[in-house]
């Protein structure tokens, strides 16, 4: 989002008083009954900004009013506020600016250079915010801020490496815990080496994520999904019950490869046990819908529908309603009729509509589970919804 043109000059009027403020007092003559001359250049900034030329009102403010320890601050500010409101180019047109100054104090000069690699960030010119941010840490200034953006670079640059290595030395400072970030840093290396077909190399990564932080739900699916593509289906089923342990919210994520290794193995009373389990911990939909459909594979529709009307007795859902239509009309000899019917593709459209991942730090909404956040780069943030909710519009993206 771009600062509006009214923004701009709005913003601008308060520097150039400041400016001509600044200039004045500076240019009066000792003898208080002296006329103050104003520069002729401020005049000039004055033009540029009733004729709304920002860019040469700043120019000509920037230029006019010194820098030092009284005014250095009002840069600084200005800076900020421009960066906020998405004017990365004049944001670094001030920063530079007082970057350049030889008068600069070393306290102000620091803080110049850490709002230009915050810049810089901004602007994605990664390399140079990257050599700000060291420099900084490496004398102990803006430490853990300065950290912090270095983390960020390496995430987006996918340096898993250094963004362990820099998490870490975060982590001394701040005294937070960041495990669980670093567990999916290692989820990230072993997802390289699958996409290489490198799954030994990838399993060392899960075991090193999981070691890190033994709730890593990604980490036990990664390993379900190669132990099962590798038909070690027993170490598939072990690995992804370890899920339920690990957050049972994610109950949803397993069923489906959960059943095809027992279908594989030929053990449904043994799927059907697992099920009961999930039951008894998990209130949403899912095991009970999955039992359902085992049953009606084994030929028992009836206790398959009984099933479903005793969960929504105790549990009501509406995608446990649209799977108990769906298994009436699989099960009736011709489709459901009218108001059944109508109600049965209403649920469908109303699933399909509905977010399925939800933020807890921000909000999104998905259709797809994403470990970190698109829009607040949170990591292990999204969380699977139980059952349909209404999408906010705005903040839902597949």
């Amino acid at each position: 989002m771009t600062l509006s043109a009214t923004g701009i000059y709005l913003l601008l009027l308060p520097v150039a008083a400041l400016t001509g403020w600044i200039f004045g007092r500076r240019s009066a003559f000792v003898a208080s009954n002296r006329p103050v001359s104003l520069n002729p250049d401020y005049l000039r900034g004055l033009r540029y900004l009733v004729n709304e030329d920002a860019d040469k009102a700043i120019e000509v403010f920037t230029r006019l009013m010194e820098v030092d320890n009284e005014t250095v601050e009002t840069h600084l500010a200005l800076g900020d506020l421009f960066r906020r409101q998405g004017e990365v180019d004049r944001a670094l047109k001030i920063h530079q600016n007082l970057v350049a100054r030889p008068n600069l104090s070393p306290k102000h000069r620091n803080q110049a250079c850490y709002e230009l690699a915050r810049d810089y960030l901004r602007a994605g010119v990664l390399d140079r915010a990257e050599n700000l941010y060291k420099d900084l840490a490496e004398q102990g200034i803006y430490l853990e801020r300065s950290l912090a953006g270095l983390v960020s670079i390496y995430e987006q640059e996918r340096d898993w490496e250094r963004a362990i290595e820099v998490s870490r030395r975060l982590e001394a400072v701040q005294g937070h815990n960041l495990r669980p970030v670093i567990a999916q840093y290692f989820c990230e290396m072993a997802d390289e080496c699958i996409r290489r077909k490198e799954h030994e190399a990838a399993l060392k990564y899960l075991k090193r994520a999981l070691a890190e932080h033994p709730e890593c739900v990604r980490a036990s699916i990664m390993e379900g999904q190669i132990e099962e593509n590798n038909e070690n289906y027993p170490l598939a089923i072990k690995a992804y019950q370890r899920i339920l342990k690990q957050d049972i919210g994610f109950v949803g994520e397993i069923i489906e490869p959960l059943e095809r290794c027992y279908q594989v193995q030929g053990d449904p009373e043994a799927w059907r046990d697992q099920l009961r389990q999930m039951m008894h911990r998990y209130t949403g939909p899912s095991p009970h819908v999955a039992l359902a459909r085992q049953l009606v594979r084994e030929g028992r529709e009836r206790e398959a529908l009984d099933e479903l009307v005793r969960f929504l007795e105790a549990e009501p859902s509406w995608k446990g309603f649209y799977h108990l239509l769906d298994l009436q009309q699989s099960s009736a000899s011709e489709a459901l009729g009218g108001s059944a019917d109508a109600l049965h593709k209403a649920l469908q459209r109303m699933i399909a509509a509905s977010p399925q991942y939800l933020c807890s730090s921000c909000g999104f909404e998905g259709h797809q589970l994403h470990w970190q956040c698109p829009r607040c780069k949170h990591w292990n943030s999204l969380a699977p919804v139980k059952d349909v909710i209404p999408a906010s519009g705005d903040s839902r993206i597949t």
